[in-house]
């Protein structure tokens, strides 16, 4: 049998990146399904080699509760090569305060036990927010789900490309459209706080939280 959570999670400051950026490090507004996964791994103690083995077995996705911010950091990198020294800048997005609902559908044991590990703070190693500096700073309201929601729209998460049909931006609403690969062939992903999302087709959801494969292909 399988079974669903949901938990919110806040972070002090987040930098989920954009693995196809170089110098300049975006970070995508919402962990993608993969980080999700990882999140829940981490807490279970589950070594990387098992986390690509047994990833498939699940869905996840992520909601934006509230963000204070986004700010960028300028970093100078020294090079030091022989004869000579390189010195270059990196600047790095930063998430202030993002608050977000992560959800998990899989296996029931294993779902049962990241619940009861979350209730009394029983974690393997503690989660962090793309960056090892940026630890969880609360989590809370952990909730187990027998059953999903087929919806065909959802708010302040991300759809891939493919599958979105329309969108409407609220007050103060952004939105973007970050690339991810898949199979070593670049997709599309949009993201956005205060925005609605309109599908071409239903998909699950647990409390208006999206649940997609680990690489969202559908």
């Amino acid at each position: 049998m399988e079974k669903g959570l949901t938990v919110d999670v806040l972070f002090d400051l987040a930098h989920f990146r954009v693995h196809t950026t170089m110098k300049s490090r975006t970070s995508y507004l919402i962990p993608l399904p993969t980080t999700v996964l990882g999140f829940f791994f981490s807490i279970l103690g589950k070594s990387r080699e098992a986390y690509i083995r047994e990833r498939e077995q699940f869905k996840a996705g992520a909601k934006l509760l509230s963000i204070n911010g986004i700010a960028r950091e300028n970093a100078q990198l020294l090079k030091l090569k022989r004869g000579r020294e390189d010195r270059t800048t990196e600047e790095l997005m930063l998430l202030v305060k993002p608050k977000y609902r992560f959800a998990i559908w899989g296996k029931q044991k294993l779902i049962n036990n990241l619940y009861e590990r979350i209730q009394t703070f029983d974690f393997e190693f503690v989660p962090y927010g793309g960056i090892s500096e940026f630890i969880i700073s609360e989590i809370e309201n952990p909730q187990l789900y027998d059953e999903y929601e087929e919806k065909d729209t959802i708010k302040d998460s991300y759809v891939p490309q493919s599958l979105l049909n329309s969108l409407r931006i609220l007050d103060n609403g952004i939105v973007y459209n970050l690339p991810y690969v898949y199979s070593g062939e670049p997709k599309f992903v949009i993201m956005g706080w205060n925005v609605e999302l309109n599908l071409k087709q239903k998909i699950s959801t647990i409390d208006g939280v999206p649940l997609y494969p680990p690489f969202m292909v559908i």
